[in-house]
């Protein structure tokens, strides 16, 4: 702590475990409130940064993006506990990822199917394909898939 004051940038960022650029971007992006300076304008940031960069971090876990974690703040500053929308969000995000799943699995079945179409026209890895196999002006394994 640089007197009673504050912790500078590189202190705050090693008390938080978040790099110096993380700290400089949230600042930017609005996250966080800009710091007091001292006289030579090094930043100086207090115990309220130090518990917006905590929150942050846990909000990421969240698996919030950078712009749900500011509406929730933002929300929260107008005097409304954003915990509704916090819900919202989550909710959102598991639906989304449900959705990423579905495809995954169907991309995976197809993927499968068609390695096996693949195995069965070459089923020894170190014999070199030939012509009549592979047919094709590129890879007819490729080009004959409907």
């Amino acid at each position: 702590m640089t007197g009673k004051e504050g912790w500078l940038i590189g202190e705050l960022s090693d008390r938080v475990g978040v790099s110096v650029h993380t700290i400089r971007y949230y600042e930017r992006l609005g996250l966080l409130e800009p710091p007091r300076r001292t006289e030579s304008q090094y930043r100086i940031y207090g115990k309220e940064n130090e518990e917006r960069l905590r929150f942050i971090q846990k909000a990421k876990r969240f698996g919030l993006s950078l712009d749900e974690i500011k509406q929730l703040i933002t929300i929260r500053t107008e005097g409304t506990p954003p915990c509704a929308s916090l819900k919202t969000m989550v909710k959102q995000h598991l639906n989304d990822l449900d959705r990423k799943i579905e495809e995954m699995v169907s991309l995976r079945r197809e993927l499968a199917s068609r390695y096996e179409e693949i195995d069965k026209s070459l089923p020894d890895a170190s014999t070199p394909p030939t012509e009549e196999i592979c047919r094709g002006k590129i890879c007819g394994l490729i080009e004959s898939i409907e």
